[in-house]
């Protein structure tokens, strides 16, 4: 238990620090003399490095597979199966890529501050009026050569299956020569040990959980392996939006249920 304590306070330092310059290189980039977009691409490769050091704190043991499906030559829509923040961690790190989130998270506290440095985009899906705005803007991302990433379960699932996919911001990548990428992300080992199903509830982030006791479990840990494979990446073409969110929930579907059976 002591040894718990102190890894959890020493995580704690090291995360306050790094939160601490994150803010402040974050910042710097909204006084630049650059337009909105610039500023997103300057701001995805400060988020990149950051969560790159996040991962060494919180010591996840991160193994990316599927690298034949990706090129960096290229911009992507990633979209992938949610339980964590600690995938927010990943995917930022790997592919420098901004983040769709909602509305309602802006006005979290802490959290929205985060988002806003970060260059989140936002969306409100529970209104059509809203989306019929903010679509055109995740497609000028793509034409401006940005990565997006939308989770499109909408909330962490608790893992144990996934939540049915929502297609509204599918049809954003068309016809802006942008391919779609799905990812699958896989907790392999914790604390050294293999992940079961039940260890969802100590770094999962679903079911009314709140951030802060949540990332302290997290941070209590002394590792954490995760997995992210990179599926078949999927050219948009003329495809209309349910029928991208039914091949791209069917990719990852089809290999988190092998997954599943692996750790039950």
């Amino acid at each position: 238990m002591i040894l718990q304590l102190w890894r959890l306070i020493y995580k704690l330092f090291l995360c306050v620090v790094t939160i601490v310059f994150y803010a402040i290189a974050a910042a710097v980039v909204f006084i630049l003399p650059a337009d909105r977009y610039s500023r997103k691409n300057i701001l995805s490769r400060i988020n990149s490095f950051f969560a790159w050091i996040f991962i060494r704190i919180l010591n996840i043991k991160a193994v990316f597979k599927g690298e034949h499906n990706y090129s960096d030559k290229k911009s992507w829509y990633i979209m992938g199966n949610h339980v964590s923040f600690v995938d927010v961690f990943l995917i930022v790190a790997k592919f420098r890529t901004l983040l769709i989130t909602s509305t309602d998270m802006k006005r979290r506290a802490f959290l929205g501050q985060i988002a806003v440095l970060g260059g989140c985009l936002f969306v409100e899906r529970r209104k059509i009026t809203t989306l019929k705005t903010e679509i055109p803007e995740i497609g000028n991302a793509f034409r401006r050569k940005l990565n997006v990433c939308f989770f499109p379960e909408s909330t962490c699932s608790n893992g144990k299956a996934l939540l049915p996919f929502k297609s509204s911001l599918m049809s954003a990548v068309t016809g802006t020569g942008a391919q779609i990428l799905p990812v699958c992300i896989m907790y392999k080992k914790i604390n050294g040990k293999p992940f079961t199903t039940d260890d969802f509830a100590r770094i999962g982030y679903f079911g009314g959980m709140k951030f802060m006791p949540q990332f302290m479990k997290v941070m209590m840990l002394k590792s954490l392996d995760v997995e992210l494979e990179m599926l078949k990446a999927l050219d948009p073409g003329n495809l209309e939006r349910k029928e991208l969110g039914a091949i791209v929930f069917e990719r990852v579907n089809g290999r988190y249920q092998s997954y599943l059976e692996e750790i039950s």
